[in-house]
């Protein structure tokens, strides 16, 4: 079946709906649903008939999202079209199955929205919506510092990044006390040609008022916490000085030597120049 002849079809089938009153035949879909990015997604649905009827057969099934032309499933004259990774729930289905649920079997970000199902049997007929919200976990953030190495006595910044989320989250700071930093910093959120979204927060710090922590948590759309890490600007200190430490353990030697030969020097001097003089004495 062409792109034309699916329109007409859908069409038709929209203003049968519309026009007619479902008597014996109930659409009963889930209001929404919640599907994480890259898995799979179940939008349930299911036909409902009036007890007493006992022969029934579904003509069509129309699954249609808002803002798309083409459905992205239908069943129709025994034969089942859909787009790619789109199905029925039971692979098995026929026009027997009361269960009409759709399966995304890969989310993506675009698969969020409303989504309508549409069935026409031999005793009536009905549509239902349902919603799908798609999410994704934000991976754990990264710290680096401007300069790299920061100091309690002097100033700097801290970049915060976190990506592979979705919808929108928020990056916030904390200091070791748990005092909220977030008003101090400026945070940028890019949304990525699969639609997730990377945040970068900059926390600038001013120079005499810097503390031995800082973590930055990323939070979802929800305002959930997902993930943390800790910047421990006290390991920076203790590695400078450890390396200082170092220095001046390898210096010592040299200086105790060269003030060993000197000493040594005057005092060959000053024995040679006794000699001397007892010898002219004579």
């Amino acid at each position: 079946m062409n792109m034309a002849s699916i329109l007409t079809l859908y069409s038709i089938i929209f203003v049968i709906l519309i026009h007619t009153k479902a008597a014996f035949v109930k659409v009963q879909c889930t209001t929404e649903s919640v599907g994480q990015y890259g898995q799979q997604s179940l939008l349930d649905c299911n036909v409902k008939h009036a007890e007493e009827l006992s022969d029934f057969q579904i003509r069509v099934v129309v699954w249609k999202k808002e803002g798309v032309d083409e459905p992205v499933l239908m069943f129709n004259k025994e034969e089942i079209t859909s787009q790619p990774g789109f199905q029925f729930a039971e692979p098995s289905w026929n026009n027997r199955n009361m269960n009409v649920s759709l399966l995304i079997t890969n989310i993506k970000v675009v698969d969020s929205g409303a989504y309508t199902c549409m069935v026409i049997r031999n005793t009536g007929d009905d549509m239902s919506d349902t919603n799908l919200k798609v999410t994704a976990k934000y991976k754990v953030p990264t710290i680096s510092s401007i300069p790299e190495k920061i100091t309690l006595n002097t100033g700097g910044s801290l970049i915060c990044k976190s990506d592979g989320g979705y919808p929108k989250g928020e990056i916030r700071w904390f200091d070791e006390y748990n005092t909220d930093w977030t008003k101090s910093a400026k945070m940028e959120a890019k949304q990525t040609t699969s639609g997730l979204f990377q945040l970068s927060s900059e926390l600038t710090l001013l120079q005499g008022s810097v503390f031995s922590k800082y973590i930055c948590q990323v939070f979802n759309a929800s305002g959930g916490k997902e993930a943390e890490t800790t910047f421990d600007i006290s390991d920076v200190i203790n590695k400078n000085n450890t390396i200082e430490e170092e220095n001046s353990r390898t210096e010592l030697p040299f200086h105790f030597v060269a003030r060993t030969v000197v000493i040594g020097s005057v005092i060959i001097g000053l024995l040679l120049a006794l000699l001397i003089s007892k010898r002219r004495s004579r």
